[in-house]
């Protein structure tokens, strides 16, 4: 499939050079002053704007397509030959999305040849089969979410059903990998359908952007299906219209909040798992002398932790980027380092922290604290329902507005005495009480999977 598009940026984004490594000719005019020539980058041919009719001569596109509100685009594309035209609202397109929106422009009898080849079936012996399709997967994205399903499906795993998970959002990632035994393949959402519908699993697990998506798949193919709830947001709980056979809520929380305001809380099977962590996984030898925060966001109190930062210049501060949310990383502090995410949380976070903070304006559980737990790390938290769910007497809470009073926790609980033992000895005995909860909950929830093609 041939491509040309008119964009108001100077480099290709993500999802077109994506594309480009998919196979696609891909040609993109900016639509910006530049003074740079024609060049390659990744794959994908960029053009200048002064030379978007040779672009248009050398792509000979099946499809055309702008950004929304781009008057230089709309200025232009009345020009060329008729062509398919595709508007986006953004520049930030789902690839997969993207591909599957331009390919329903072309004729029926060329759709067909610019998907992608479905794989064979990577399950193809086992009996008992799993597949989760969702939209970003570990290690590539290592959220709460992304960590809670991978371990969960581990654990399927390890009973000896047959497994897979498919990721239909990651431009980033290869066409498949493996973590921990569990494999993993990247395919657009077309085609991600067209190996669920071959593959005929017995169960379908989802969450997030697929939800109602595979849920409705399962039905059609005779799946069960198994949607995770993550949190009480409006958005997310829509999916439970959609009918699923079991629903798994990561806290007794927000299954309650749920409940308030959708009748199918009630109507539905439902299991409580607690986002699952291994706190042999997480455990280091010894506490670091850092002052901690994941997720460098504004949701997650980011500037809760500068201040204090800022208040307490003798003390080394240590900020993690997250998967999620816009990244806040400066201005510079002399006392702040941050590191980007990664997948060795125990030796470059937990064996570097000595004090841990957990300012979030919302976390329906809050898996980085219990991780956190593991060590024996002093934690201070903003009591959001769901952070008392998960610490309960094991954190300070403190309102994250209160600078001043973060400020006097840090000062406390940082230096060796007393008051220090008393806390990490707290988040030991709530790591140990969490450990056994979360290998009984694994057990019930790879019981209830086993139970749903019955």
């Amino acid at each position: 499939m041939r491509i040309l598009t008119f964009l108001p940026t100077h480099e290709p984004p993500a999802f077109l050079r994506v594309m480009a490594a998919a196979g696609h000719e891909v040609h993109v005019v900016t639509t910006l002053r530049s003074h740079e020539g024609p060049r390659e980058v990744d794959g994908v041919r960029a053009w200048p704007l002064g030379y978007w009719w040779r672009a248009e001569q050398a792509a000979r596109p099946d499809v055309v397509v702008t950004v929304a509100g781009d008057r230089q685009a709309k200025r232009l594309v009345p020009g060329l030959r008729r062509v398919p035209l595709l508007v986006l609202p953004h520049t930030d397109a789902d690839f997969g999305e993207f591909e599957e929106a331009c390919i329903r422009l072309l004729p029926a009898a060329q759709q067909q040849g610019a998907r992608f080849t479905v794989p064979a079936d990577p399950l193809a012996g086992h009996e008992v089969r799993v597949v989760a399709w969702i939209h970003f997967g570990v290690p590539y994205r290592r959220a709460g979410s992304e960590t809670m399903l991978h371990t969960m499906m581990r654990a399927l795993r390890e009973t000896g059903m047959g497994v897979l998970v498919v990721c239909s959002s990651m431009p980033e990632a290869p066409p498949s990998w493996d973590v921990d035994g569990v494999p993993y393949v990247h395919l657009g959402p077309h085609a991600a359908e067209l190996l669920v519908r071959s593959m005929r699993p017995q169960v379908l697990v989802t969450h997030h952007n697929y939800a109602a998506r595979a849920t409705g798949l399962a039905k059609e193919i005779g799946a069960r299906s198994v949607l995770l709830m993550h949190s009480d947001h409006d958005y997310s709980a829509r999916s439970m219209q959609a009918g699923p056979d079991l629903i798994v809520y990561n806290t007794e929380w927000v299954r309650t909040s749920l409940a308030a305001r959708y009748l199918e809380v009630e109507r539905t099977p439902s299991l409580i798992v607690h986002p699952p962590v291994v706190a042999d996984e997480h455990r280091a030898p010894c506490a670091g002398d850092r002052v901690t925060l994941v997720n460098l966001s504004s949701d997650k109190g980011v500037h809760t932790w500068r201040e204090a930062a800022r208040a307490l210049p003798h003390l080394p501060f240590l900020g993690v980027t997250g998967a999620h949310g816009p990244q806040i990383t400066g201005p510079a502090l002399p006392n702040v380092r941050v590191i980007p995410q990664t997948s060795d949380m125990r030796g470059d976070v937990w064996a570097r922290t000595r004090v841990l903070l957990m300012p979030s304006v919302y976390e329906s559980y809050g898996m980085a604290a219990v991780e956190g737990l593991a060590s024996g790390l002093p934690v201070i938290a903003h009591p959001t329902p769901g952070l008392r769910e998960a610490l309960g007497d094991a954190a300070m809470f403190l309102d994250r507005d209160d600078v001043s009073a973060w400020t006097a926790a840090v000062r406390e609980l940082y230096p060796d005495g007393d008051r220090r033992a008393e806390a990490s000895a707290a988040a030991l005995a709530r790591s140990a009480f969490l450990a056994d909860r979360t290998g009984a909950e694994l057990k019930w929830w790879v019981e209830a999977v086993g139970r749903l093609p019955d």
